[in-house]
């Protein structure tokens, strides 16, 4: 009994999960065999890189459509064996150009024959199926650029997530964000003297400062709230942000702390760092799933809360 198989349809990406770490496996053992110490799962950078000129973190992604930060944990793993070289853009210094090292390209090199042997059998495989699948992923790739499987079944199961609006602060809602952070604090934390002074007045403690507060506004009424704060030439802080405690897990933290990171992008921003509670297990992974990294606190720095804080930054300049 296959399982997966059985399940169809609603195994669909387990079963693409299944054979990827078939086939990674496979090629794991070819390179082992060859001698060569590089991860399978390196290869679309490694590629891209042999045949390209130095390239950003931002311009890799979108060629290769993946996220920030996956691209950001490859480079960082091949640079620490050394095939990989990171260094600013001489045009751009808030850019960091990645390019392949010497050792990379002599080992792309030893590796293109296994490449091409990679690609040759595949097609057999391909051929033998009697489909055309590759057109057929192209074309399952394209559905869900147009429509993710989130948006998909969200609609289907009335849920609220990806169909919040995103809006800038005004003076109508500055209730909204003194109630919403409230709400979060009073359960399980005390508001603290930071805390009052910056819900108390957001626009002399932020927005005067050159920072920004952005709303979550799903069906008229606004359900989330957070807030960037500028602590530096380039640095931001994300702070103070807080959902309706019925909606979420629903994706709307996620759409406003995006929407949070590619404003301080277009304001040239370097470092976007935060202040959490290590009992927000949840916020803490979504932070990580965008980037984020736990730092320790730099030396002689007083961190803001009484509460137990745990420091988390994003390198913007990669």
């Amino acid at each position: 009994m296959d399982t997966i198989q059985e399940l169809g349809a609603l195994a669909f990406a387990s079963r693409l999960r299944r054979l990827s770490d078939r086939l990674y496996r496979d090629v794991a053992q070819i390179y082992d065999q060859l001698d060569v110490d590089v991860e399978p799962r390196w290869f679309p950078l490694l590629f891209l890189l042999s045949a390209r000129p130095p390239m950003a973190v931002t311009e890799v992604a979108s060629q290769l459509k993946l996220t920030h930060p996956a691209v950001h944990q490859i480079a960082t793993a091949m640079q620490r064996r050394g095939l990989l070289l990171s260094r600013r853009d001489p045009k751009d210094e808030r850019r960091r150009l990645l390019t392949l090292s010497a050792k990379g390209r002599r080992m792309v090199s030893r590796l293109k024959p296994a490449w091409n042997a990679i690609r040759s059998q595949t097609e057999g495989l391909l051929a033998e199926s009697g489909s055309d699948l590759l057109t057929a992923l192209n074309c399952l790739e394209l559905g869900l650029d147009r429509r993710s499987m989130f948006d998909r079944v969200a609609q289907q199961l009335s849920l609220g997530g990806r169909a919040a609006e995103v809006v800038r602060y005004t003076p109508a809602l500055k209730q909204h964000f003194r109630l919403l952070n409230y709400a979060w604090l009073t359960d399980g934390f005390d508001v603290e003297p930071s805390d009052e002074r910056v819900l108390s007045d957001p626009e002399e403690q932020i927005l005067r400062k050159g920072g920004w507060i952005l709303f979550a506004r799903l069906n008229g009424a606004i359900v989330g709230t957070l807030a960037m704060m500028k602590r530096g030439p380039r640095t931001f802080e994300l702070a103070k942000m807080a959902v309706t405690r019925s909606l979420r897990g629903q994706g709307i933290g996620r759409k406003m702390v995006i929407a949070a990171i590619a404003q301080a992008r277009k304001k040239g921003a370097r470092l976007v760092l935060l202040h959490t509670s290590p009992k927000l297990e949840a916020a803490r992974a979504l932070y990580r799933s965008l980037g984020f990294a736990d730092v320790r606190a730099r030396p002689g720095e007083k961190l803001p809360y009484k509460r137990k804080t745990v420091r988390m930054e994003l390198d913007l300049s990669a």
